[in-house]
């Protein structure tokens, strides 16, 4: 495996990038990296061929070759808290793919992290996915020594091979949500590195942010502010059965809080629990 090791630097420091022409994962490549000791506090792995992409519960995540980013965010002693960090991670994404063009003014979280842009309402059938994350943590018994952050932006992604494999192996496309490029949205396509500094940058200052004097409050109310469909009533499916609900919060603790329409209840759940509907 031809690995080109160089240095990226932001406005906030020095991270090492590894450079991996083709990997399965780069998620699972940074795991591996953990093992070693001596591994730096913080790193970047990014590859132009991802071939076995992950994505939430299980799924694949696809990419056209060149042409999406695919990188993993390796962060050694994270935060302490692994759900206000998620929010933090999936804030950054958004900061960081909005600094590439600021007219990019429809894009919101869908949580727990999905990034998506809605061309009309929230319910209209318009909304799309346009990058995710993927976070794996690293513990060394009951301590959380570290943290990887796959990223996955949809960059200048082949349509009709997204759609062709998204069909037959039921991937990319969650639940009848259908993706969007970068390309598709914006006058002039930027190259998938193009969008590495922004975000590492982004994610850096999140960190700091969440590691500030009120900064656990401040980045679930910064989340909250970016949500998709917030107080919006809409579908839901939970244990199977769709039900009608209106999404309230999120609380820093990871679980929604969720008022239902058939019996005026408002329960608290994980993402986990609920899955969303789109038809």
């Amino acid at each position: 495996m031809n690995a080109n090791i160089s240095q990226i630097i932001t406005s906030i420091g020095t991270v090492t990038r590894i450079y991996l022409p083709s990997i399965g994962s780069t998620n699972d490549y940074a795991m591996k990296m953990l093992r070693n000791e001596n591994t730096s506090l913080e790193s970047l792995v990014v590859a132009n061929i991802q071939s076995e992409g992950k994505g939430q519960r299980g799924r694949h995540w696809l990419s056209t070759p060149g042409r999406d980013l695919c990188m993993s965010w390796v962060l050694k002693n994270p935060p302490e808290y692994p759900t206000i960090f998620n929010m933090a991670a999936a804030l950054a994404l958004l900061e960081g793919i909005r600094k590439i063009d600021p007219s990019l003014s429809r894009l919101s979280i869908k949580w727990p992290n999905d990034i998506l842009h809605s061309s009309g309402d929230h319910n209209s059938g318009n909304s799309k996915k346009l990058a995710g994350i993927l976070i794996e943590n690293h513990w060394r018994g009951e301590s959380w020594t570290a943290a990887i952050v796959g990223i996955g932006v949809n960059v200048g992604f082949d349509e009709k091979l997204v759609a062709e494999n998204s069909k037959t192996n039921n991937e990319i496309i969650d639940f009848n949500l259908p993706p969007i490029s970068l390309a598709s949205l914006t006058e002039i396509a930027p190259q998938p590195s193009e969008l590495e500094l922004p975000i590492l940058e982004a994610l850096q200052k999140r960190i700091r942010t969440l590691n500030s004097e009120n900064g656990i409050q401040k980045t679930v109310r910064d989340f909250n502010s970016e949500l998709f469909g917030l107080n919006q009533p809409r579908k839901f499916k939970i244990n199977g059965k769709s039900r009608s609900g209106t999404l309230l919060r999120v609380e820093k603790d990871g679980r929604a809080m969720i008022d239902w329409e058939d019996n005026d209840e408002t329960t608290y759940l994980h993402s986990s629990e609920v899955v969303w509907c789109w038809d």
